[in-house]
């Protein structure tokens, strides 16, 4: 048998009181969680995963004003275009046009103009410790197309080839915009081509929406396009040369980051490492260091310098460490055996 209490018109009213109250608590709930939903779809970002440049690359992106899937498939697609025309080995690549008809001038685009006359420039700049026309020696260690040949040359080939190298061989017709090679040297842009696309990426992103942020990476070379949720830094890895570890953390909210490093393309020959990173001075892999990481305000010099630091760092690190941040790069380097220097001016990046 259940009890029937006697209706009380108090207790309706107080019924109703918190009807409204929950509702008014809901629906500012509600209004919260709208609010907090939509900040987070503009701070949202897009990834894109594909294969480009030789290597796996990752495009990070966001947009207020624009879908950023557009962004991110732009970009890959002009990264996909630079691949093919400025391969060693493509059909297409106009590098190849160059090197297949030496000795005389061939009529190129700005893009290729100017990308080829940067990459003599850093040549100049580095003494050749980064040389765009390593691409014989390339070729005799078998570090061009798909790897298929690799070897240790003989030293007698080595030193042929060594005389078909040399950026002064390299000649500019500025009235014309024409290139030539001569004295048989080839043109290989592989040590700055991937840094140019890295920036170009930026400003594609730019392009669309100049309030953009995120990141594009290609083989762990970063080129920042904005500040992440555009304030805060992005925070980078530095791998362990030698193992899968992160050796150390940099904090980038601008620039870029690229590192070069004997663990990227080698073999092994009678437990003697021989990597893609040729000294142009001796026609052989450049000795002494495992990796070298710079960070520099755009990934074109990033990557060149990379490339010319590990040649030099072998040699005379400390030398490299008091030089580079003067070319606007700060450095760290991981010396044969696993010590690791840095400049003064790279622990500016460390620390958020």
């Amino acid at each position: 048998m259940h009890k029937m209490w006697p209706s009380d018109s108090n207790d309706h009213r107080v019924t109703r009181r918190n009807v409204i109250i929950f509702s008014s608590l809901l629906l500012g709930s509600l209004a919260i969680l709208l609010a907090l939903l939509l900040i987070r779809t503009k701070d949202q970002y897009y990834e894109l995963r594909d294969f480009a440049l030789g290597t796996s690359v990752r495009i990070v992106v966001s947009s207020q004003k624009i879908n950023p899937r557009t962004i991110a498939e732009a970009i890959l697609e002009d990264m996909k275009r630079i691949t093919y025309k400025f391969s060693f080995t493509d059909e297409r690549s106009v590098v190849k046009k160059i090197n297949d008809h030496p000795n005389e001038w061939v009529e190129v685009d700005e893009e290729t103009y100017s990308l080829i006359k940067a990459a003599c420039a850093f040549a100049e700049l580095t003494d050749g410790a980064f040389d765009p026309t390593v691409g014989r020696l390339l070729e005799l260690w078998g570090f061009t197309g798909n790897y298929e040949n690799l070897r240790v040359p003989s030293r007698e080939e080595i030193e042929e080839a060594l005389k078909h190298t040399g950026y002064k061989n390299v000649l500019f017709d500025d009235k014309n915009m024409r290139v030539m090679v001569k004295n048989g040297v080839k043109i290989d842009l592989g040590g700055i081509a991937k840094g140019y696309a890295l920036d170009r990426a930026r400003q594609i992103a730019l392009s669309f929406d100049e309030n953009a942020t995120g990141f594009v990476e290609a083989g762990g070379d970063v080129r920042i396009i904005g500040p992440k949720f555009g304030k805060y830094p992005w925070v980078i890895g530095v791998k362990d040369p030698r193992g899968d570890d992160v050796i150390d953390y940099i904090y980038l909210k601008s620039g870029a980051v690229a590192t070069s490093g004997d663990y990227e393309r080698y073999f092994v020959v009678d437990g003697v490492r021989y990597h893609h990173i040729l000294d142009p001075s001796t026609g052989y892999p450049a000795r002494g260091v495992w990796s070298v990481t710079i960070i520099a305000e755009d990934a074109t010099t990033a990557d060149a310098l990379s490339t010319a630091g590990f040649v030099m760092a072998g040699k005379d690190w400390r030398k490299v460490v008091l030089d580079f941040p003067n070319m606007g790069a700060h450095l760290l380097i991981v010396l044969e055996g696993g010590a690791i220097e840095r400049s003064e001016t790279f622990k500016l990046f460390e620390r958020e």
